[in-house]
């Protein structure tokens, strides 16, 4: 049924053909009822009768040399590499060798310039995630400093030194997570971890920051342990907790951040939730939230945001299958509730 569609839908095509075929069998119809009526009838059927089966005969052939060429095309475009390019010519006409020769110049060219900035993205991003590894040694060495010597600097110079060391070493993790996140092979360490324990370490990360935005922090957790990646289970809490810090209301004089569990009444799974009392996220940006480079219209808080947090919060979450809830209220606050 396709090929008698095929064909069809060929004789549609050159029509015009057929037309003109039909108008000079009329025409030599004419020239034959003149000369000799009696034979008219007769001759006059063949004639039209061959017209017919000559043009079918044409259009079988036309549609299979054509579906040929569109094959060769196909295989060629998907391929193509010096061999495909040459069965392609050989299916065609002169002319359309020429064509399809221009364009096998055409794709090459654009190839190779695709393997060249390839090339050059993947060793900028060899460079980048180099960096990440070896900033970490004076990271490192910046904060055994600010531990053992902090009695020798003052209160106010530590803060500075030891929030711009945070932001330092959170931007430093964020590289290495979407290096992680784009590698082939996944060096996932799937373990038994207490929920108590990471939300613990990430609470610690951020102590100073909590302490400075003068936030009130309730932790009624659950000793429940659940099978994950630690590093990234944290990670996915400490885009959370920051957010909270960010986005705080300015006419709250005591911001929140309350941290409870309970299970889940469908499936009995372990809710972790995170709820504070901040800026919250408008109804309309809720949607896109985890959505790379979004940061949304919260103000001026916003402004030096590169909507980088969240988006990989949500890959490592959809990687490691835990579930991400957002409930917000703009100016009111949010609720993040991760099922796992």
């Amino acid at each position: 049924m396709e090929k008698i569609r095929n064909i069809w839908e060929r004789c549609m095509d050159y029509k015009i053909w057929l037309g003109l075929l039909l108008i000079s069998d009329a025409i030599f119809g004419l020239f034959l009822w003149l000369a000799d009526i009696r034979a008219f009838w007769e001759l006059a059927g063949l004639i039209l009768l061959f017209s017919v089966l000559l043009f079918g005969a044409a259009a079988v052939w036309t549609c299979r040399r054509e579906s040929r060429c569109e094959d060769a095309v196909t295989e060629y475009l998907n391929r193509p590499d010096k061999e495909q390019e040459e069965e392609a010519i050989s299916a065609l006409s002169a002319r359309e060798r020429r064509e399809i020769r221009l364009a096998a110049e055409l794709l090459r060219g654009k190839e190779e310039r695709l393997q060249e900035q390839a090339g050059h993205l993947e060793g900028y991003e060899e460079f980048i995630e180099s960096w990440a590894h070896e900033i970490k040694t004076p990271l490192a060495l910046m904060t055994l400093l600010l531990d053992n010597r902090k009695g020798e600097i003052e209160p106010d110079i530590h803060k500075r030194l030891e929030y711009a060391r945070n932001q330092m070493q959170g931007y430093v993790d964020r590289i290495l997570i979407y290096a992680r996140l784009k590698a082939v092979h996944k060096d996932y360490l799937l373990e038994e971890v207490s929920v108590a324990e990471c939300i613990g370490e990430v609470l610690s990360e951020y102590e100073m920051l909590l302490h400075e935005a003068g936030f009130r922090v309730t932790a009624d957790v659950a000793d429940a342990k659940v099978y994950t990646d630690r590093k990234s289970f944290c990670f996915i809490l400490s885009q959370i907790v920051s957010n909270s810090i960010k986005y705080t209301r300015r006419d709250v004089t005591c911001p929140e951040l309350v941290i409870t569990t309970r299970k889940s009444a469908a499936d009995k799974k372990l809710l972790l939730i995170l709820e504070d009392n901040g800026a919250g996220i408008r109804e309309g940006d809720l949607p896109f939230i985890f959505d790379k480079g979004f940061s949304g219209d919260a103000g001026g808080q916003r402004k030096k945001s590169s909507g980088m947090g969240l988006y990989l919060a949500g890959q490592l979450a959809d990687e490691l299958k835990i579930g991400i809830d957002v409930q917000s209220s703009y100016k009111k606050g949010t609720r993040f509730t991760l099922a796992l």
